[in-house]
């Protein structure tokens, strides 16, 4: 379903004003045919498949009947080694980039988004026709998209130096009006309107369909992909136009896109404004400004700081999709101060019952990572967590107090990989859930006796596991030797009666010397 529709849907649709029609021949429009469809008025039969965005799939659930929604993850590992190995055809090559990303935590997170993970091949192609080494500059895909642009300008930078920056200009005002106004195709008029009709750039950039219309043709333009149609939308507002526009006009739109990107019905805003950020990193900009010979423009990144203060000090605090999202736009920045100037206000993060991926959990642990405080609760319940997204939050867990990761997936190995960063960290930790987690008695020795040296945990739930009799010495060890431990959840589990006894009679001597909760 095209975009223009989705937002049509979220922001102006209403049910009850709609007009209902049951016949398939009426004439009638797009939106309301939609809207007919959607609640099954209009061919009520049929199976209606809708792909969009997290963001509008939320808003949809209020107009959908019996809605299935299955969220699309992008290349597995193996579906992403098929996929260099098909790209570059030589195996050598293929293997120096499959090593390369491997090798690059911050690539590989990025790399199961099929569009990230062909431009990404398209830039060590290029690098590898060069250098035998592929440069270590692609840890977020703002850069990734920044280095693309550039090994497809570069090849006419010579020819054209004074021209190429307005040409790029002109092509980053043509996206940021199709982002505007949720536009994806373009006419040739549109073209013109950009002076873009003669130049290289649209056949480097634009995709170019052409149609039938009579007896003659006609064409419509789209860029490469849509998310390079929204980072070529921010390129716009960074990029100087000494000729045309005042800085004060720049500083306008820039303020307007902040407010309005926040409201209701603006989802298609979010990616441009993730790239905004990550074209405000100090090493973007001097990239850019050797690209083309400018200076870059200044005005984004005070009012992105600004934004993201405003943003953090919200009240009630932001959560789930809205507060990742914001996340997102500090990693992308990757500017320690950003986060450090902003994380201080979330103190709880609740980010449950939503599937994360690993750069997610790996964007998380950025802004946790160089926050100032050290006790923050972050609430990942439900969120289908596995061992490798443990590893990616490692860098964060270390200034963290509570640590809900109940009803995941994590298994004996992510338990492993947890004890293996609460130990190397020096973690904090008072409260632990790991209740629902599909744990057995391989990993209790190895959890029980990391966190027998804590001084600070509290609160322990392994409710709902598979643990049996044999866990018990470990859990009795963890209670005689960690003294602040006050709670401990193991309902659900199935240590029999002689394992729930000896537990039970262990409790009654601690509650001698201190209170102490055992649910069993």
């Amino acid at each position: 379903m095209p975009q223009s529709s989705v937002r049509c849907l979220g922001s102006k649709f209403k049910p009850e004003d709609d007009h209902c029609c049951a016949n398939p021949s009426s004439k009638m429009s797009m939106e309301g045919i939609l809207s007919n469809l959607l609640r099954k008025k209009l061919l009520p039969k049929s199976y209606l498949l809708i792909t969009t965005r997290p963001g509008a799939a939320e808003r949809l659930q209020g107009y959908v009947k019996f809605p299935r929604f299955t969220e699309i993850l992008g290349f597995s590992e193996k579906g992403r080694r098929e996929y260099f190995f098909k790209f570059f055809k030589d195996e050598g090559k293929a293997n120096t980039a499959l090593r390369f990303i491997e090798n690059t935590t911050a690539v590989s997170t990025i790399c199961f988004i099929p569009m990230v993970c062909c431009i990404i091949c398209s830039v060590i192609k290029v690098e590898l026709e060069t250098e035998d080494e592929i440069a270590d500059t692609l840890d977020t895909t703002t850069k990734v998209f920044v280095q693309f642009s550039h090994s497809l300008l570069k090849h006419d930078s010579q020819k054209r130096k004074k021209s190429l920056l307005n040409e790029f200009r002109n092509l980053c005002s043509l996206a940021r009006v199709g982002i505007l106004e949720q536009k994806i195709l373009f006419e040739e008029e549109d073209l013109k309107e950009h002076d873009l009709a003669a130049s290289d750039l649209k056949d480097l950039f634009l995709d170019r369909r052409t149609f039938r219309r009579g007896i003659g043709c006609h064409s419509l333009y789209s860029f490469l992909h849509l998310c390079f149609q929204e980072f070529c939308a921010a390129m716009f507002y960074i990029l100087p136009d000494e000729k045309t526009r005042a800085p004060d006009d720049n500083e306008m739109d820039l303020k307007k896109l902040l407010d309005v990107c926040e409201k209701p019905g603006n989802e298609h805003l979010t990616l441009t404004i993730r790239f905004l950020f990550g074209l405000s990193s100090e090493k973007v900009q001097a990239f850019l400004e050797e690209v083309f010979q400018c200076k870059i423009s200044d005005l984004a990144k005070p009012l992105l700081l600004q934004r993201a203060e405003e943003a953090a000090a919200e009240d009630p605090p932001r959560k789930g999709y809205r507060l990742l999202n914001f996340f997102h736009c500090l990693f992308e920045s990757q500017e320690a101060k950003f986060a450090r100037h902003v994380m201080h206000r979330f103190q709880t993060i609740d980010i449950s019952f939503k599937t994360l991926s690993v750069l997610d959990c790996r964007v998380l642990a950025f802004c946790l990572q160089h926050s100032t405080i050290q006790d923050h609760s972050i609430d990942l319940t439900f969120c289908r967590l596995k061992s490798h997204h443990m590893k990616a939050l490692a860098p964060g867990i270390k200034n963290c107090a509570v640590l809900e990761f109940g009803s995941n997936r994590l298994g004996n190995s992510g338990v492993n990989v947890l004890c293996t960063i609460l130990k190397e960290l020096y973690c904090s930790v008072n409260t632990l859930n790991l209740g629902e987690n599909y744990l057995t008695d391989a990993c209790a020795q190895e959890l029980c006796a990391t966190l027998s040296n804590s001084k600070t945990l509290v609160s322990l739930n392994l409710n709902d596991n598979s643990f049996s009799e044999a866990t018990v010495p470990f859990l009795v060890h963890l209670l005689k030797t960690c003294t602040s431990l006050s709670a401990l959840f193991l309902d659900g589990n199935g240590f029999g009666d002689k394992g729930r006894k000896r537990l039970k009679q262990h409790v009654k001597k601690i509650e001698l010397e201190r209170p102490f909760w055992l649910w069993l």
